[in-house]
């Protein structure tokens, strides 16, 4: 597949993706993250790329991309002490690449999975991999429920469904003392009301960490689940 230039003027792109990464940096500051310049033109290639494919598929709502950094960026990097003692780590549903693929900006070292099903998207993926010159890194193109390799001691779940609905996912894919992070609203009680039945079966510990995101301040909760 093949990639084309942001339709958009290329002043406007220009500085899009400055503002962006004013607040990329003003986000890394806050969560205590220390980067080097290398890291930030990362973050500048991956926004390029998500302005370049805007009119070609849905990556993002039309808003968020006046707001990729805060929205998407920081908004991933929030799970980043999480990622720091993890070996191994897969995205569920991985979509434009988020949470993992700024996780991984930051932790070259750490293999990660990224699960989609969706081959358009699976591809564009790929392509981002290859531009940010990421290694240890797969793009599998189909649905996590299927997948039989080695196990994960992370797994991260954004905008991708009830928690109820994933247990039995989570449960295939997780080692043993492993966690799963859910990105969510900080309104998830009831949600976990639900689940609470067969996490309880399961034996899962459960940590909700409520919080605000970076610089936009947007209050969410981390759902972390402990496979015993």
């Amino acid at each position: 597949m093949q990639f084309g230039m942001a339709s958009r003027g290329k002043n406007n792109v220009r500085v899009d993706a400055e503002r962006e990464i004013d607040d990329i940096k003003a986000g890394l500051k806050e969560l205590g993250i220390d980067t080097a310049g290398q890291t930030i033109e990362k973050f500048r290639t991956y926004l390029d790329a998500l302005y370049s494919y805007r009119d070609r598929m849905h990556l993002l709502s039309r808003r968020d991309y006046e707001r990729i950094g805060r929205r998407h960026f920081l908004t991933s990097l929030i799970a980043h002490p999480y990622v720091k003692d993890s070996r191994r780590i897969c995205d569920v549903g991985a979509g434009a690449g988020f949470p993992s693929l700024p996780l991984k900006i930051l932790f070259p070292e750490v293999h990660f999975v990224l699960f989609e099903s969706n081959r358009k998207k699976a591809e564009f993926l790929d392509h981002l991999v290859d531009m940010l010159g990421l290694h240890r890194i797969e793009v599998i193109n189909a649905r996590a429920e299927g997948y039989s390799g080695h196990g994960f001691d992370l797994v991260l779940l954004r905008a991708v469904g009830k928690v109820d609905r994933l247990l039995k996912v989570v449960q295939r894919l997780l080692v043993r003392g492993g966690r799963a992070i859910f990105f969510k609203t900080q309104d998830v009680e009831a949600e976990l009301r639900r689940a609470s039945t067969a996490i309880s079966k399961m034996g899962y510990g459960v940590e909700v960490r409520k919080i605000q995101t970076p610089v936009e301040k947007i209050p969410m909760a981390l759902v972390i689940l402990r496979k015993p």
